[in-house]
């Protein structure tokens, strides 16, 4: 049952990482956004990003899933 259970982990972990490099992506296709992945966070930055996140849903937007 452990090694069902360490399987299970891993292949989260691995849809987690494809997951922050999709978010990464997106962000940085929007221009003007450095992104950087450190550990499990997906840290955004920019010169008045908080302006263009109040203003744009773009930018809003990144990493909500549709569903």
């Amino acid at each position: 049952m452990s090694g069902l259970i360490e399987r299970a982990n891993r292949a989260g972990e691995r849809r987690a990482e494809l997951r922050r490099r999709e978010i990464a992506t997106e962000a940085e296709a929007l221009g003007g956004i450095a992104v950087v992945i450190e550990g499990e966070q997906v840290v955004l930055e920019g010169r008045g990003l908080l302006d263009r996140w109040l203003r744009e849903a773009s930018i809003r937007n990144i990493g909500r899933m549709g569903r």
